[in-house]
């Protein structure tokens, strides 16, 4: 791994900790994926229920197989596969950054991995028999096997996530030990064994959902659809002004469809367009920033946000689509401006367009547009309403669909042959009594199974196979950390409504905001950024609305006067938003990190200037929250006010935003000095001031004729100046 000097020592270890993985080559790596294999098999067939689906269909033809229908508890299933996650959590993660080679591991950590999966294997194997008793019998191993496996728990999370979570789980959990009054057998209970704790919400969805949108993004990143997006959209806009930071931007914003992580996507689409932006004649500082924001924003792009927007569906009772129409807007507004923010950069900075014999052609990328079908179809059976866990597997089917046809060295017939026969699967299945969406899923496990048997069989189709093999090791090392920062998540949740921590933190923070809206968002922001230091986005989020959603959405009720239930979506997505932004944010940063390794340029310069260019992260949630009409949801009716509200809501905030870019980066037509810069700064952050509505309109229609005849004014200057 390249080095790089970080003042933040803390953010260099915790980005290590990401960065650095062993089993990679030999036979643990094989090791890791045989678990992979394993997770999805469990995942797909007892958790998503494939059993019952092929039970559907015997059944309609005459064959009634009954142990087809064994369904095991969700509890169980997620005991069973969190137990796995931590298995190679340990395998993978060394107990110490000084244990530097990827093939070595000390035997302790075999024995480790080995007791970690089997401490939470055991609520799966006597969880029926707690369920008949009613209760938890308090004898030796009921008692220890817990406390064993929540101390595996906080040392897999430290060794992948670094210190941050566990410390903070560790010591609250420890506090609410001794304010239940040392009762050990009372909180092991809810804990462990109950669902308020390690397995409550957050790895419900995680095991439930997320597992198959990882692995929906793994087999599309593992059969070239990532890199195909970087190069289709260089080929599109490359020779523009800042072409190939414009690359990153809607690059980043494409790969945001099907990747719900930041870093990942800088890592992606960021070794492509880095090394151009740096040759176009980008520093190294600001090549390095333009990525991770807009690869941040890529967790905002629906319709793959991240675990967190997962998580949220679930808090809020609401299905997944509704987070997907509530993201939209704002997601659009937030790639609108780096986009002119990249766009001023570059013509501050001069920096010219590439020339076209240096880009991707265009006309050989496009005739393999359907390879980029699965995010169409994704999006389609999200909005459709149907299961989303559904949705993923069938659109894996349909990308490896796309990936066969555009594969070379395997026969056309033999590629007909097995795109029909995925069709026809899902075709019987539904005239075989499933439902659409069920007929999808199978559809798409139809194409996994078929991929993998074509390419044992037939020499053109094993590469094929083994991104596809690869793909289960890509998907079991980031659910890994995904359920292992939900499980530690729960703990910390359900410590705080056993003690009722949250409510009455909630009811403190209303008493010193005096109600006040905006010192309840700073609060929140605050929290959603210092937590976001050594916690992932989907726990940030986890904790943070749990202390401050509530008090927010009734603020927020109060104040715009929508509902509660949409003033608690507003207050959600608010901290939502913050917890993806604290990736952006110094002194750790960790997509800023993964762009200054790319780069190789300075951290600091590299944050703080990608900082500058998501301006718009920070500003949007305050946006939405005092014009909830942007999240489109909250409007309780469609009429000409309401719509009219909803027009100048995007208009305003787009027009603030321009303002703001230019005011920042000191670029409107031309250079432009202090005073003019600070006009538009002022502008711009006015218009973002709730007001009446005829004030408003005649405000901003001011600003606008400023803002034109600035920039008139500002041209012809600079014609005149290069005339002279």
């Amino acid at each position: 791994m390249i080095k790089t000097t970080l003042v933040s020592k803390y953010g260099a270890k915790m980005a290590e900790s990401v960065a650095f993985e062993r089993c990679k080559v030999g036979l643990l790596h094989k090791v890791v994926v045989a678990v992979g294999v394993v997770m999805a098999f469990y995942e797909i067939v007892l958790v998503m229920g494939l059993n019952f689906a092929i039970y559907t269909i015997l059944k309609n033809v005459g064959l009634d197989l009954k142990f087809l229908l064994y369904v095991p508890d969700i509890q169980q299933s997620m005991a069973f596969v969190l137990g796995l996650a931590m298995l190679v959590a340990i395998l993978i993660y060394p107990a110490s950054k000084k244990e530097v080679s990827p093939t070595k591991i000390p035997l302790y950590d075999y024995v480790l991995a080995l007791v970690a999966f089997l401490s939470m294997f055991y609520l799966s194997l006597i969880y029926p028999s707690v369920v008949r008793a009613g209760y938890v019998e308090a004898t030796l191993p009921n008692i220890a096997i817990p406390i064993i496996a929540i101390v595996l728990l906080l040392e897999s999370s430290r060794r992948s996530l670094g210190p941050a979570l566990p410390i903070i789980a560790g010591t609250i959990l420890a506090l609410g030990f001794v304010f239940k009054g040392f009762n050990i057998r009372h909180l092991v209970n809810h804990i462990y064994f109950a669902r308020e704790g390690i397995f409550s919400t957050p790895l419900f969805v995680m095991v439930s959902y997320v597992f198959a949108f990882v692995f929906f993004g793994s087999i599309l990143e593992k059969v070239g659809v990532g890199e195909y997006i970087t190069r289709f959209v260089m080929s599109l806009v490359g020779h523009r002004w800042g072409g190939p930071a414009k690359t990153a931007v809607l690059a980043s914003a494409l790969m945001g469809t099907i990747s719900g992580s930041s870093v990942a996507n800088v890592l992606t689409t960021g070794t492509f367009t880095i090394p151009l932006m740096k040759k176009a004649g980008y520093p190294p500082e600001i090549a390095g920033a333009v990525e991770p924001a807009a690869s941040t924003g890529g967790q905002l792009m629906p319709p793959i946000m991240g675990a967190a927007a997962f998580v949220m569906a679930q808090f809020l009772g609401r299905p997944y689509r509704d987070i997907i129409i509530a993201a939209a807007i704002p997601a659009v507004l937030y790639f609108l401006s780096v986009y002119v923010f990249v766009d001023r950069l570059t013509k501050k900075l001069n920096v010219r367009p590439l020339d076209k014999s240096e880009l991707p052609s265009f006309s050989q990328l496009v005739r393999g547009i359907y390879l980029l079908s699965p995010i169409p179809i994704i999006t389609y059976l999200l909005l459709a309403g149907l299961e989303p866990q559904y949705c993923a597997i069938g659109s894996i089917g349909a990308a490896i669909i796309s990936a066969w046809i555009y594969q070379r060295g395997i026969p056309l017939l033999t590629k007909l042959v097995a795109v029909t026969s995925i069709i026809l699967l899902g075709l019987l299945g539904y005239a075989l009594g499933l439902p659409i969406s069920t007929a999808i899923f199978l559809s798409g496990c139809g194409a996994i199974a078929l991929a993998i048997a074509l390419g044992i069989a037939m020499k053109g189709g094993r590469e094929f196979a083994n991104a596809l093999i690869r793909s289960f090791d890509s998907t079991v090392r980031s659910v890994a950390t995904i359920f292992l920062a939900a499980a530690c998540a729960g703990l910390i949740q359900g410590t705080l409504t056993l003690t009722g921590w949250a409510t009455e933190i909630g009811y403190r923070l209303v008493d010193i905001s005096g109600g006040n809206i905006f010192i309840l968002m700073l609060t929140a922001m605050a929290i959603s950024l210092v937590l976001g230091m050594g916690v992932p986005t989907t726990a940030n989020y986890i904790i943070t609305s749990t202390i401050v959603g509530g008090p927010m959405a009734r603020a927020i009720h109060q104040i715009t006067n929508i509902d509660l239930e949409a003033a608690r979506l507003v207050a959600h997505m608010f901290v939502f938003y913050f917890g993806i932004m604290a990736d952006l944010t110094p002194p750790v940063a960790l997509a800023s990190y993964a762009g200054t390794i790319l780069a190789k340029s300075n951290f600091w310069k590299t944050a703080l200037n990608a900082t500058k260019l998501a301006i718009a992260g920070y500003l949007v949630p305050y946006i939405f929250a005092l014009n909830p009409s942007l999240l489109i949801l909250t409007m309780s009716s469609w009429n000409s006010e309401t719509i009219y509200s909803l027009i100048y809501g995007i208009t305003s905030s787009a027009l603030s935003l321009l303002l703001l870019s230019a005011g920042i980066v000191g670029w409107h037509g031309t250079f432009i000095g202090t005073p003019q810069r600070v006009l538009l700064l002022g502008m711009g952050f006015f218009l973002l001031v709730p007001m009446s509505t005829l004030i408003r309109e005649i405000i901003a229609l001011a600003i606008v004729a400023i803002y034109v005849a600035l920039y008139l004014y500002n041209k012809k200057s600079s014609r005149t100046i290069q005339s002279d």
